[in-house]
């Protein structure tokens, strides 16, 4: 199909922050698009195919979106990014380097919880206002690695 499967993780912080861009993407067009909808035709598929609102999907992008950029971020800082899920843990090793990086470990802790594990609990359910706090945590975080990790976002990186 011309896929292939990446067996290990990239070093490249480019890399990550690409990645991460698209997990961002897709959460951002996900919740702006929930209502209400710019056309006719976007809104009857929506009302079709995307209600429930999908707030855990909006949410498990958000924590990929953010596992992504504190990858690239922990590479900058010259930190080997460990093949985890876990965002405390990334934040962790990442205030070994840059002790600012506190400021963002409750945020962390909050987007964690919508992992890869819980992307396959069928039981999980998450308002629209909780979905919006994790989109907005996830942005908090990323203004945070802008502001203290700026060559993760320079294009020739």
């Amino acid at each position: 199909m011309g896929y292939e499967f990446m067996a290990e993780q990239t070093n490249a912080p480019r890399e990550w922050r690409l990645l991460a861009e698209r997990d961002m993407a897709v959460a951002e067009y996900l919740a702006a698009n929930m209502r209400p909808t710019p056309t006719e035709a976007v809104a009857e598929y929506l009302a079709a195919n995307m209600r429930p609102t999908p707030t855990e999907v909006i949410a498990f992008h958000c924590q990929q979106a953010t596992e992504k950029y504190l990858k690239g971020a922990l590479v900058i800082i010259g930190e080997e990014p460990p093949y985890i899920h876990d965002l405390n843990k990334l934040c962790k090793l990442a205030i070994k380097h840059r002790p600012s990086f506190t400021s963002i470990l409750s945020p962390c802790a909050i987007i964690t919880q919508f992992s890869v594990q819980p992307r396959y609990d069928f039981g999980l359910s998450l308002s629209e206002d909780d979905m919006r706090l994790v989109l907005a945590h996830a942005k908090t975080i990323l203004e945070l690695l802008e502001k203290e990790t700026p060559e993760l976002f320079r294009e020739n990186n």
